[in-house]
C-alpha cells in the first residue's frame, strides 16, 4: 500500500474529499438522466412510427457516450497525472455541463428532422468524453487524500457519489412526473431535468475551484515528469486489464440498475411515476451502505466484500426478476431495486481502492480511468441495448436477471483469481 506523503492536515483533507464527492455527484446526475429518461428522449428526437425502434436508436446513443469514454479516460487522465487532479476535475465538469445543454435546448425530430438526432449524438459524446476524465481523477483525488487507516472508506466515497447521482435523478424524475403528469412529461417537460442539470453545474464546478492538489501527486511530480503515453500503456497494459476485468459486475449491475425505468415502464406496464421511486430507493440504498462498507473493508480487506456483493447477485439477480414479473408492484419494484443496490454497494464500494492499488501514482487516473472506461463500454454502455433486444427476440422479461447472473459469476472468479494472486505474491 502508497504511503501517503505528508502535507495536508485531516480538516483540508475531508474539506478535499467533500468538494471531490459533491462534484462527481453533480457529474454522475448529468450522464445518467439521459439513461432514465430514454423512452421520453426516443419520442423527441428520433421518428415515431417504430416504438421499438426509436427506443433503440435511443440506447445507441446512450452507448455512443461510453465509446467514447475511453478517449476521455486516456486524454484527460494524462492531464490529470501531469497536470494535476484539480484542474482535471474541474474541466471534466465544464465538459459535461456543455454536454448537458443539448438534450435540454435541442429541438426535437418533428421540427428540424434528422439534425435534432445528429445534434443529440455530439452533446452525448461529450458527455461521454468529459465521464470518461471523471471516475479516474476522482478515485485518484479520494485515495491519495486518504491515510492508511481509511483508504476504504475515502474510495467508496465514488461509489456513494454515482448513488447520490441516482437519488438526485429519481428525485427530478419523479418529481416532474407529478407535478405534469406522464404524458405532458414525454412531450417535453422532461427537459427540465437536463436544465437542473445545467443549473447545478456551475456549484460544482466552483466547489472543485477550491480543491487542494492532493500531497502523493505533488510528491510524485517531484520523482520527476509523468509518463508518456505510449510508455504508460506498454508499463501498465496487464494493470489495465485487470482492472477492466474488475469492472464487470460493477458495471453492468449500474446499468441494469439505471434501466429499471425503461424495464418496468416497457416490459411490466408501470407507471413512471413509481419507477423513479425505485430509482430514489436504489441512489438512497447506496448512500447509506458505501460508507459502512468501505469501514469494513478498511479492517478486513476489499475483496470479501467485493466477493459477498457479487456472490449474493449470481443467487439472487433471477429470483428477484422473476418475482418483480409476477407481481409488477411498487412495494416489489423498491425491494428488487433496495435488493440489486446492496449487492452493488458491497461491490463497487472496494472495487476503487482495488483498481487505485494497481496502478502507481504517477500512472493512476489514466490507468483507473482507461479500466474503467473500457470496463463500461464493453460491459456496460450495451446492456440497455442488449437485453431490450434479448427481450424483444425471446419475449421472456427475465433475461435481464440472467443477464445480471452471469455478469456476478464471472466477477466472482476474478475475486477468487486475484486473492489467490495476491497470496502467492505474499508467500514469494
Amino acid at each position: 500500500m502508497t504511503k501517503q506523503p505528508d502535507g495536508l492536515d485531516a480538516k483540508t483533507q475531508r474539506r478535499a474529499v467533500i468538494a471531490a464527492t459533491i462534484g462527481n455527484v453533480l457529474e454522475i446526475y448529468d450522464f445518467i438522466i439521459f439513461g432514465i429518461f430514454a423512452v421520453a428522449i426516443s419520442k423527441t428526437f428520433f421518428p415515431s412510427g417504430d416504438e421499438y425502434a426509436a427506443l433503440m436508436f435511443t440506447f445507441m446513443t446512450f452507448a455512443a457516450g461510453f465509446v467514447v469514454r475511453p478517449i476521455g479516460a486516456l486524454v484527460l487522465g494524462q492531464y490529470a497525472d501531469k497536470v494535476g487532479r484539480k484542474k482535471a476535475l474541474s474541466f471534466t465538469l465544464l465538459l459535461m455541463a456543455l454536454g448537458t445543454i443539448v438534450p435540454a435546448v435541442c429541438p426535437s425530430y418533428d421540427s428540424i428532422g434528422i439534425a435534432a438526432t445528429v445534434i443529440l449524438v455530439l452533446g452525448r459524446l461529450l458527455q461521454g468524453f468529459s465521464a470518461g476524465g471523471e471516475i479516474g481523477s476522482n478515485v485518484a483525488m479520494l485515495v491519495e487524500n486518504a491515510s492508511g487507516r481509511n483508504r476504504a472508506l475515502f474510495s467508496s466515497f465514488q461509489q456513494m457519489a454515482q448513488g447520490g447521482g441516482v437519488l438526485l435523478g429519481g428525485i427530478v424524475g419523479f418529481a416532474i412526473a407529478v407535478v405534469y403528469g406522464q404524458q405532458q412529461m414525454l412531450q417535453g417537460y422532461w427537459r427540465l431535468a437536463f436544465v437542473v442539470g445545467l443549473v447545478i453545474g456551475p456549484v460544482g464546478w466552483y466547489i472543485r475551484r477550491a480543491l487542494p492538489e492532493t500531497p502523493e501527486f505533488e510528491h510524485s511530480v517531484r520523482q520527476g515528469p509523468a509518463d508518456s503515453f505510449l510508455t504508460g500503456i506498454k508499463e501498465n497494459f496487464g494493470r489495465i486489464l485487470i482492472g477492466i476485468a474488475i469492472m464487470i459486475f460493477w458495471t453492468v449491475a449500474t446499468q441494469v440498475s439505471n434501466y429499471f425505468t425503461t424495464y418496468a415502464v416497457r416490459e411490466l406496464g408501470m407507471p413512471v411515476a413509481s419507477t423513479y421511486v425505485g430509482q430514489i430507493a436504489s441512489g438512497l440504498t447506496l448512500l447509506l451502505i458505501c460508507p459502512f462498507v468501505g469501514m469494513l473493508a478498511d479492517r478486513i480487506g476489499p475483496y470479501k466484500p467485493m466477493a459477498w456483493g457479487a456472490g449474493l447477485a449470481g443467487v439472487l439477480a433471477y429470483p428477484l426478476f422473476k418475482m418483480l414479473a409476477a407481481t409488477p408492484t411498487l412495494p416489489v419494484l423498491l425491494m428488487v431495486q433496495i435488493a440489486i443496490s446492496i449487492t452493488l454497494g458491497l461491490y463497487a464500494a472496494c472495487a476503487p481502492l482495488v483498481m487505485s492499488n494497481i496502478f502507481p501514482t504517477r500512472y493512476r487516473a489514466t490507468g483507473i480511468g482507461t479500466s474503467y472506461a473500457l470496463g463500461v463500454m464493453i460491459f456496460g454502455g450495451l446492456t440497455p441495448m442488449i437485453v431490450t433486444t434479448l427481450i424483444q427476440i425471446s419475449g421472456d422479461k427475465l433475461i435481464i436477471g440472467l443477464y445480471l447472473t452471469a455478469a456476478a459469476l464471472l466477477s466472482l472468479a476474478l475475486i477468487a483469481t486475484l486473492v489467490r494472486m495476491q497470496r502467492k505474491i505474499a508467500a514469494a
